[in-house]
């Protein structure tokens, strides 16, 4: 076990090395620390907004003293982070539990929130007879949220949109989701959420979460640690349901354990250290709970007759109806009256849109002692095009947008601000961008030996014009970058990897091709080693980028005599078809490649290199061949089969240590050998669309996925200061 000194050593060198990242919410935040700089040419970009070094940014400080606190049992002091009235500040940043805010405001905060919900709720089974009492709906230990900038008011409904039910989606579900840790508003800090707070062993082993007395599901029904070891043992662990239990849950080669200690307190154990899981809490979309008191009767652990339950009901059998009613992925599945913890929860859904109204008995309140949220209703619509989402941006009908925004845009966004009422932020994303990656473990036996001849992919990135693709797509807001599994800023990352094979070289791209046996024909095309017409399709979704980026590669590589053919299609079937490895090429925007997220979920780093239901990139059937012990599948080339290995030994070491920097590099080096992901331009600023109507929005530092989007920034304290066209009080 590491003595007391040597973790506080090693957490040091953590918040020099990790990207905004405190593993265990250090009391001084980590800096935002780029690695080594690429030369100067080919640079990306660095953050525009990096944290201070040794503090948190202003926005979480408390100003000077005002006024007095409130004497003791008076009415509390209405603080907000821009006038703290002289209270101290909290444990943790913007928050406050209720016993500790009371002690240092000196005050006794009374509660309010609505006396009237939508029907819904009843019909649904949440509500029933007459609404209970707000201090009966509330946990006896409410989270108290310190407003960014003014006490908010209830009403309205905030209008949101996506590509389709699961197809660009994550911006909103991370508007209504829930975590038990979460990242503050300065993108550094880990804090307790839902949960109560929590507390790492010396060798970061066991983390023990504990949660609130008195918090309740949307139904009433108590929130305690029995539905966190549900979801584990019961759901997670269960081979009926699972075959291997998500990578995410797999710590040094073995399944984390979950332990209830009491109603309040649940433990999760590992055999490494572990800090990452942390992080890992703080930017999961996923729910590590599930209400046992409502799951269980799904389960023929709990109910002898639930496989005859659910083919009476119409399914197959009982997984058919648990999956028809729980997901990894919240958006996965679509059914009213499941018990939440979030502050919205569903009441309408068609193929237009879906609805969410305010969660009675949801946990937190403001520093008036209103409950929270806000805002009545949240709605999100669906635009499958990016000239519908223009429209209703530019007439003032969504209230929040960034996720699959086109830089290309800009121009039309700033021409109607004052007409839509909205304000366009420049946040960083996180990503390096745009990468292309072909089929390494195509099912046709020929066009797998040369997608993963790395020197096919070296040609393919000599053909590709990164400099005009940028300035004609970009505006110029890019560089030019190579396909690395890791951001640039990541702390082991070399400089050269990130520039390789990058220069725009048809003529060194025709000499290799031709050295592999590709053959032009008199149509200019090549022709593969075996004589076939030699022809790659390129399948995408709006989702995973510009489609004009497909037209320009389209455009570069038949100048080299790669005939391309471009088909538009939506997420779910581009997932379908790369999950059943038909694909030829990989479309990716290569997120969760910062210190941060990588670390805590490094799934870049082996086969399939992406998310194997949602984005795989290629070497399935190495991955099958892998979780199959050689069973099944295709078995890797030898410097391959380490991989999975290498990144259980990387997170399992603390990062700043010599051999976190060294397992780290071993990885990435093999990537690079084999050229799997071609780069084409870091990404652009995240423009990000904000309805000026809103109070406490957001200001965006990073506007990304791997920082759980916009979750750090509070939704649930959003209100109107002024409802939108159309809306009236109480909709």
């Amino acid at each position: 076990m590491l003595s007391q000194s040597r973790v506080r050593t090693i957490l040091g060198l953590v918040c020099l090395a990790l990207v905004t990242i405190a593993l265990f919410a250090c009391a001084t935040p980590a800096p935002a620390v780029p690695t080594q700089a690429p030369p100067a040419a080919t640079q990306p970009p660095a953050p525009t907004q990096a944290p201070a070094a040794t503090q948190a940014p202003a926005a979480t400080q408390p100003p000077a003293a005002t006024s007095a606190p409130a004497a003791q049992g008076g009415a509390c002091p209405q603080i907000t982070l821009a006038d703290m009235k002289g209270v101290p500040p909290g444990k943790y940043p913007g928050e406050y539990e209720l016993a500790d805010f009371e002690s240092v405001a000196n005050c006794k905060l009374t509660f309010t929130g609505r006396t009237k919900y939508d029907q819904r709720l009843y019909d649904y089974g949440f509500l029933s007879g007459d609404l209970p009492s707000v201090e009966q709906r509330l946990p006896e230990e409410p989270l108290v949220v310190v407003p960014s900038e003014s006490i908010g008011k209830y009403g309205g409904r905030a209008r949101f949109a996506s590509i389709g039910p699961e197809s660009g989606n994550s911006e909103f579900l991370s508007v209504r989701h829930v975590n038990l840790l979460r990242f503050a508003e300065d993108l550094q800090t880990i804090v307790p959420n839902m949960a109560k707070d929590f507390k790492w062993n010396d060798d970061f082993t066991e983390l023990t979460v504990t949660l609130r007395k008195g918090h309740k599901w949307s139904d009433g029904h108590p929130f305690t640690a029995d539905d966190i070891v549900f979801w584990y043992n019961d759901i997670i662990l269960n081979t009926d349901l699972y075959k291997t239990p998500p990578s995410s849950w797999v710590y040094g080669g073995k399944p984390m354990q979950v332990e209830k200690v009491d109603d309040q307190n649940v433990k999760f154990k590992f055999a490494v250290p572990s800090p990452a899981f942390t992080t890992l809490l703080a930017t999961t979309y996923t729910h590590e709970w599930a209400p046992k008191h409502y799951m269980s009767k799904l389960l023929p652990k709990y109910n002898p007759n639930a496989d005859a339950d659910a083919k009476a009901a119409g399914f197959d059998d009982w997984v058919k109806q648990f999956f028809a009613y729980y997901g990894d992925w919240e958006d996965s599945y679509h059914r009213y009256g499941i018990p939440k913890l979030e502050a919205w929860i569903l009441v309408q859904e068609t193929p237009e849109f879906q609805l969410f109204t305010a969660n009675p008995y949801y946990y937190k309140v403001d520093t008036a002692g209103q409950q929270l949220p806000y805002l009545d209703e949240i709605h999100q619509s669906y635009a499958p095009d990016k000239e519908l989402i223009d429209l209703k941006i530019v007439n003032g009908e969504i209230d929040l947008k960034a996720q699959s925004l086109l830089i290309a845009s800009l121009p039309l966004y700033q021409q109607n601000k004052e007409k839509g009422n909205y304000e366009i932020q420049m946040p960083e994303g996180a990503s390096n961008g745009g990468l292309y990656a072909f089929n390494c473990t195509h099912k046709d036996p020929e066009l797998a030996k040369l997608f993963s001849n790395p020197e096919f992919s070296r040609a393919m990135s000599y053909a590709l014009n990164r400099e005009e693709m940028n300035k004609s797509l970009y505006f110029g807001l890019a560089k030019p970058i190579q396909g690395v599994p890791v951001h640039w800023t990541v702390s082991f990352a070399k400089p050269e990897w990130f520039t390789k094979d990058i220069q725009y070289d048809p003529d060194e791209a025709n000499k290799i091709l031709d050295g592999l046996g590709l053959q032009k024909g008199a149509d200019g095309f090549r022709t593969r080693p075996d004589g076939k017409p030699l022809v790659i399709q390129i399948v995408y979704a709006l989702q995973f980028g510009d489609p004009a980026k497909h037209e320009l590669a389209k455009e570069y590589w038949e100048k080299v005599g790669i005939k391309v053919e471009l088909k538009e299609v939506s997420s779910e079937a581009y997932r379908t078809i790369a999950s059943n490895n038909d694909h030829d090429v990989a479309i990716t925007d290569s997120g969760t490649t910062t210190e941060a997220p990588l670390y805590s979920n490094p799934f870049r780093l082996y086969p399939p290199f992406g998310d194997a239901a949602l984005e795989p990139i290629c070497g399935g059937p190495w991955a099958e061949w892998h979780n199959s012990g050689g069973k099944s599948g295709i078995e890797p080339p030898e410097d391959v089969k380490p991989l999975w290995d290498l990144t259980a030994k990387w997170q399992a070491t603390l990062p700043g240590t010599k051999e976190y920097q060294e397992l780290g590099q071993q990885i990435v080096d093999i990537h690079m050998k084999h050229f799997w992901l071609i780069g084409t331009t870091t990404s652009t600023p995240a423009m990000t669309i904000v309805s000026t109507l809103l109070g406490n929005r957001p200001h965006y530092k990073i506007n990304a996925f791997e920082y759980y989007r916009t979750y750090p920034y509070r939704p649930d304290q959003w209100y109107f200061t002024t409802l939108p066209k159309g809306q009236t009080a109480g909709n």
